[in-house]
């Protein structure tokens, strides 16, 4: 009876600690937003932040995957309100440091979104995460551009708002 007692101590020790790392990444920093906000250093957003703001779902195929995704996250606008963010450009940095200046006229009430979610589930850095900039591509022909996909960073990290 004494390995039966210790064996379930042991598989409840694991399902806590699992939980705890779980909880771990909800509140890690996935996304910092920097530069032009509303407070002397950056500010960052956990995957559990993200999710707490609105939340804008639509399929799309991308050039980078196959068949039509189900991609859900909040609007970049949304993220740059929450930040307090001012009205220049920003810089969108990768974790493999690249980097793309994206206008602000560029973005819209519902687009592009910032991924945190594909099918319904959050996506790893082996998939273009934990957060990727996706624009409804399907939707109109002016977001199949060299441009929007240029655009279209994955492995998002950084926003610098940059100053007028």
């Amino acid at each position: 009876m004494v390995a039966k007692h210790i064996s379930l101590g042991v598989i409840l020790a694991a399902l806590l600690a699992f939980g705890a790392a779980k909880n771990a990444l909800a509140e890690e920093t996935v996304l910092k937003v920097s530069g032009d906000v509303d407070s002397d250093a950056p500010i960052s957003f956990s995957d559990a932040d993200l999710a707490a703001l609105p939340t804008i779902t639509f399929e799309t195929g991308t050039i980078w995957s196959e068949g039509i995704k189900t991609f859900s996250g909040p609007s970049l606008g949304s993220v740059l309100e929450a930040a307090g963010a001012g009205p220049g450009e920003l810089r969108l940095v990768a974790a493999n440091d690249y980097k793309v200046s994206l206008p602000k006229n560029v973005i819209e009430d519902q687009y592009p979104i910032i991924a945190n979610r594909i099918n319904g589930k959050p996506f790893g850095i082996r998939d273009k995460g934990p957060l990727w900039v996706v624009f409804p591509y399907d939707s109109k022909p002016a977001f199949q551009s060299e441009l929007i996909y240029a655009y279209s960073i994955w492995q998002l990290t950084e926003i610098e708002i940059l100053k007028e």
